[in-house]
C-alpha cells in the first residue's frame, strides 16, 4: 500500500482560510469594525491565495 503523501503548504492555507472566518464571525458577534475589516482582508488573500495556487 502506497504512503498517503499530504500536502503540507496546502493544508495550511485551507486552516488559514478556517481561521480568517472565525475571525470574521467573532468580529460580527463583537461588533468591531476595525477588527472586521482586518477579518475581511485577511480572508479575501486566503481565498486569493489559495485561488491562485491552483492554477
Amino acid at each position: 500500500m502506497p504512503a498517503m503523501r499530504i500536502d503540507n503548504e496546502a493544508l495550511s492555507w485551507w486552516l488559514f482560510l478556517t481561521c480568517a472566518v472565525f475571525f470574521v464571525g467573532g468580529a460580527i458577534r463583537a461588533g468591531d469594525m476595525v477588527f472586521l475589516a482586518g477579518s475581511l482582508l485577511f480572508l479575501a488573500g486566503c481565498v486569493v491565495f489559495i485561488v491562485g495556487r491552483s492554477r
